[in-house]
C-alpha cells in the first residue's frame, strides 16, 4: 500500500540536509565533504532545497552525488514501492538532465553505466 506524506511530514523531511550538516560539521575530517549531504537535493534548475541553488552554484561533489543518490533510490526496493528496472531509472535520469541534474554529470554517469554493462 502506498503511503503519502502530509505537508508537515514533508517539511520535516526537507530538513535532513541541515540535520546532516549540523551533525557532521563537528567532525574535522568530514568538513571538506559537508557540501555533499547539505546540497545533494539542490537542483540544476534552482527548484531544489535547502537553499534553492542553481547550476554551478551547486557544489560539484553534491551534483555528482545527486545523480548517484537518485540512481540508488530508484534502483532499490522501498517500503512504499518496488525498485524500478534499470532502463526505467536511466530514462528518468535522462529526462531530468538540465532540470534536476547537471548535464555534464549525467553524460559521464551514463558513459560509466554503459561501460559497466558492456564488461
Amino acid at each position: 500500500m502506498k503511503r503519502f506524506v502530509s505537508a508537515e511530514e514533508w517539511a520535516v523531511m526537507r530538513q535532513h540536509p541541515r540535520y546532516a550538516y549540523d551533525m557532521l560539521a563537528p567532525i574535522v575530517y568530514l568538513r571538506l565533504a559537508l557540501d555533499i549531504p547539505y546540497c545533494h537535493h539542490e537542483k540544476w534548475d534552482g527548484t531544489g532545497y535547502p537553499r534553492g541553488l542553481k547550476g554551478e552554484q551547486i557544489p560539484y561533489p553534491a551534483r555528482l552525488f545527486a545523480v548517484v543518490d537518485v540512481w540508488d533510490a530508484l534502483s532499490s526496493d522501498r517500503p512504499y514501492r518496488q525498485r524500478w528496472p534499470e532502463r526505467k531509472v536511466l530514462e528518468y535520469i535522462k529526462q531530468q538532465t538540465g532540470k534536476h541534474f547537471d548535464p555534464s554529470v549525467v553524460e559521464t554517469f551514463l558513459k560509466l553505466i554503459d561501460a559497466k554493462n558492456n564488461l
